[in-house]
Order: C-alpha cells, then structure tokens, then sequence
C-alpha cells in the first residue's frame, strides 16, 4: 500500500526553475507556433519551443 502524502509534503518539494545566463531571473519554457505559407496558398505551423527571460522578453512579444 502506498504512502499518503500530505499536502505539507507536496508544498515542500523543491522546484526545478533555470535561470538565465544573460540576467539571472527565471526561465520560462514556451510553446511559439509560427505560420508559414506554402507556395500552394495554405498554411503550416511549425512549432518551436523557447525559453523567455527578461533580457528576451519583448524580441518574441514586441
């Protein structure tokens, strides 16, 4: 039978944040889904995934 764990238990586990090289504050890991036109007319979507500080903040959302 597994342990319970109490809500303490859950509240005290360490977080596994990164932070930037450049700035020092957290990294946030983001989901960007950029459209691309094909020569047919329709649209792809690549998906990349980027990590967003304060020092790269406003390249990505102006």
């Amino acid at each position: 039978m597994a342990k319970r764990q109490s809500f303490a238990d859950k509240a005290s586990k360490v977080k596994h944040a990164k932070s930037c090289d450049v700035c020092g504050s957290a990294v946030n890991p983001t989901l960007f889904l950029i459209a691309n036109k094909s020569e047919s007319g329709f649209y792809k979507y690549k998906k990349t995934m980027i990590d967003i500080c304060k020092c790269n903040h406003k390249e990505y959302y102006g």
